[in-house]
């Protein structure tokens, strides 16, 4: 009988993943008075505006941090993201914004329109779609002080079609890269804050999972008013500060303007 080769259809039977031996003497319990950092760790990064006000009670970003940014379409993640980078790139701070979704022509005309913007080191991943996990796992060894991603599901996405995994397999992988270069695991040793724009549902739900929502320092949400001029930018999640003060913002010709949300006076 002549050998015939089978061609099977449907996609290829994935590896079988190597399991690690599990070594109980690797386990370490620590008691927090047995714990040191660099004094860096505690100094806050500050765009010298009223934001700082509500990113920490510190008032600034505080390093080795991982929050998220959420909001609808159109409400100025993005825009407020940027200005917060620009203001620290222009106080020497070293930043990076990642960019998902807008490739150079986009960023351009958005850097006409906001010439600040235009200092901020920015990596246009969709340059990279065959090689998203070499490409960060590169360049984030380079030490930013700062890395703004936009978003947090474009990236998870591209990830997820490159290398054929599934969702939560390519959010775990987002998280624990973060993870390591907010412990400064870096060849520069450089505690990295992280901020990460995230959309909403036509709902206002939350489009990321669960797990995105524990595994970071702080949530903060945009809300675009009905006029479509003001906007709110507002923590309901930060372990660095309170979550009890709202910023309007207003998105102006050239730049961003920062104000106290107004309090109701009742009437």
């Amino acid at each position: 009988m002549n050998n015939i080769e089978i061609k099977r259809r449907g996609r290829p039977t994935a590896a079988p993943k190597q399991q690690v031996a599990f070594d109980p003497s690797s386990i370490q319990l620590v008691r927090g008075s047995e714990l040191e950092f660099d004094i860096s760790v505690f100094t806050p990064i500050r765009t010298d505006t009223i934001l700082d006000d509500i990113l920490s009670t510190s008032r600034g970003l505080m390093p080795a941090t991982n929050m998220v940014i959420c909001g609808g379409p159109g409400s100025g993640k993005s825009t407020v993201v940027l200005d917060m980078l620009s203001k620290f790139t222009a106080q020497g701070y070293k930043c990076l914004f990642v960019s998902g979704e807008m490739d150079e022509i986009g960023h351009y005309k958005y850097c006409r329109r906001m010439p600040a913007f235009a200092n901020v080191e920015t990596l246009f991943l969709k340059n990279y779609s065959t090689n998203i996990k070499e490409t960060l796992e590169y360049v984030f060894n380079l030490g930013y002080e700062v890395i703004a991603l936009d978003s947090i599901a474009e990236i998870v996405d591209m990830y997820k079609d490159t290398y054929k995994v599934t969702e939560g397999a390519a959010e775990m992988w987002l998280l624990d890269l973060q993870a390591k270069h907010k412990k400064g695991q870096n060849p520069e040793q450089v505690y990295t804050a992280f901020i990460n724009i995230q959309q909403v549902t036509k709902a206002g739900d939350f489009a990321g999972s669960n797990r995105l929502k524990h595994m970071t320092d702080a949530m903060c949400e945009i809300k675009k008013e009905k006029d479509g001029l003001s906007r709110t930018l507002k923590f309901s999640k930060n372990r660095d500060g309170n979550t009890d003060i709202a910023i309007t913002f207003h998105i102006g010709l050239n730049q961003v303007e920062y104000h106290y949300e107004q309090a109701d006076d009742g009437e």
